[in-house]
């Protein structure tokens, strides 16, 4: 290392979602601009070589299978990990292993003297390589979720970023002995707040409507249709007309079945990568994922609402968002109605969620990066 700036840099995520990855690749992009004499190695694989292939297919399918059909198994997974310690340790060190020694041979050919992991089991692997001498660099789990589950937390992992003083303390109640901190959220820096009436002039939005932005995450799980119709609801009576942006992700079929409606006020959009410009020209992003698009929607200073949140780490990190300050919580489809009738009508309290979130994004990714150098 030179002058507190590392010399090799690797970053590791997995293709399980889109916000692990877009969090690796926030996190390079800025620490390729402050230390431009650093290697920057980015791996978006849970291991390497051709079995790090295939395993990244399964856990991305079982993934998307399992949100899409069955969500509320994987809210019994998480609900368990969180409530059996035992359980939860057990599957802690079989995970651990396994992606320790894929990720051997990697670690030895960069020899990195900073590892930043933004996927839960592949820090487990970090943490693992740790404990048998075979990771020297100093190592930093960034979590991308405001809900802290088990998997996200290793003692042997130097240092573990999180988002909320309450995702800390949930963080140190499960691994108490863990150097645990709050940090900024990794997101690209395009999200930052910016003109909303030019931008909805750019993108050829009304500029006198209610504009709800509709996100189900990249697969655009949790019943998006619903939610699409609660949304036009809240458009009822006096105030401005509701416009509803839907952002399909990768799933084409809801897409094309939005699409094929011809709602005056509903546009559904494949995959884009507009997502700023679109946060950007939002009166209010409505989300049933939570976990990057929310980040992200804080960072632009637009409010959030969470509809019917996915099972598991989705609706822990709802409440515990809500309970800062930062987000609205709708459980049900007459919430999602009454909050966006509520809102559309109350300027002054979408200016006041607005503040909050300008305010918990105030502190940069940068700041937080360089602080690291020094403890480096």
């Amino acid at each position: 290392m030179d002058g507190g700036a590392p010399r090799r840099v690797l970053v590791l995520s997995a293709p399980v979602g889109e916000g692990h990855v877009a969090a690796a690749r926030a996190l390079a992009a800025r620490m390729r601009e402050l230390w431009p004499a650093a290697e920057v190695h980015e791996v978006e694989s849970a291991g390497g070589g051709r079995r790090g292939g295939v395993r990244d297919a399964v856990l991305r399918r079982s993934y998307a299978a399992t949100m899409r059909w069955t969500p509320g198994l994987y809210g019994l997974g998480y609900d368990l990990l969180v409530r059996h310690p035992r359980f939860a340790a057990l599957c802690k060190r079989v995970a651990a292993a396994r992606l320790g020694r894929s990720l051997a041979p990697l670690l030895r050919e960069e020899h990195p003297d900073l590892v930043v992991s933004t996927y839960p089991m592949i820090s487990g692997g970090l943490a693992w390589l740790r404990r048998r001498g075979q990771l020297p660099a100093r190592s930093v789990a960034v979590v991308t979720d405001v809900a802290v589950h088990p998997f996200w937390v290793w003692a042997d992992v130097d240092e573990t970023w999180t988002l909320l003083p309450a995702s800390r303390a949930q963080a140190a109640g499960l691994v108490p002995e863990a150097e645990v901190r709050v940090a900024p959220a990794a997101v690209d820096r395009r999200f930052h707040p910016g003109d909303r009436a030019a931008t909805r002039r750019a993108l050829g939005l009304p500029e006198g409507a209610f504009v709800v932005l509709v996100t189900g995450g990249s697969l655009a799980f949790g019943g998006m249709e619903g939610v699409v119709d609660a949304v036009l609801a809240g458009g009822a009576g006096e105030g401005p007309p509701v416009e509803a942006v839907v952002l399909c992700g990768r799933n084409e079929r809801l897409r094309a079945r939005l699409a094929a409606r011809g709602t005056p006020g509903l546009s559904a959009l494949g995959w884009t990568d507009r997502v700023p410009e679109l946060i950007t020209a939002a009166d209010l992003v409505l989300t049933t994922a939570g976990g990057m698009i929310a980040s992200e929607s804080l960072a632009v200073g637009t409010p959030v609402l969470f509809a019917n949140p996915v099972p598991g780490h989705g609706r822990a990190g709802a409440r515990m968002t809500e309970e800062a300050g930062l987000a609205l919580v709708c459980p049900r489809s007459t919430d999602v109605t009454a909050a966006v009738r509520r809102l559309r009508a109350d300027p002054e309290g979408r200016a006041e969620l607005s503040r909050r979130a300008r305010e918990f994004s105030r502190r940069t990714l940068d700041a937080e990066l360089e602080e690291l150098a020094r403890r480096l």
